[in-house]
């Protein structure tokens, strides 16, 4: 089964003066159920994040 889901980066915080904090993704979260690729939207550009068979994280535009 490969499903894929998209996740849209470069969004402005709602009325923040501070600087958002970094958190630490946990790719558990990120594949979840066996999911070895994600879609990731940047500026209206799509890249595609796959797990390798030897378990690397491989970004691709």
């Amino acid at each position: 089964m490969n499903t894929q889901s998209t996740l849209k980066t470069g969004t402005t915080p709602e009325s923040h003066t501070e600087p958002a904090v970094a958190v630490p993704l946990n790719t558990k979260n990120l594949f979840p159920q066996g999911s070895r690729e994600r879609t990731i939207v940047h500026d209206n550009t799509e890249y595609r994040l796959r797990i390798t068979a030897q378990g690397k994280l491989i970004l691709t535009k």
